[in-house]
């Protein structure tokens, strides 16, 4: 297990990671069904995100932040893909 102050170092880093719905969906290809799938959101509100000028809203940061971690699970999948395969099998032995 790491040692707490690399703990603490993480948490501080996950808190200043944020990307915009635009910037996520371009850089891995993804439409507004897709995106809101990941943030657990509704398609009518990623529409917005990624809509024209006149229907645009702006994603909470709380999304962003999702969308950052989503980020580098994706840019480090070949690395992540088992660590997440294991969490989520101690997961269902409880």
């Amino acid at each position: 297990m790491s040692s707490e102050p690399t703990r603490q170092q993480v948490l501080e880093l996950h808190n200043q990671m944020f990307m915009s719905p635009q910037d996520f969906s371009y850089r891995w290809g993804l439409g507004y069904e897709q995106l809101a799938h990941i943030c657990c959101l509704s398609k009518s509100t990623t529409y917005h995100w990624l809509g024209g000028q006149a229907s645009r809203r702006e994603a909470g940061l709380p999304y962003q932040r999702i969308m950052a971690v989503a980020d580098v699970l994706l840019e480090n999948a070949e690395q992540v893909y088992p660590m997440l395969e294991r969490w989520q099998t101690r997961r269902q032995e409880h």
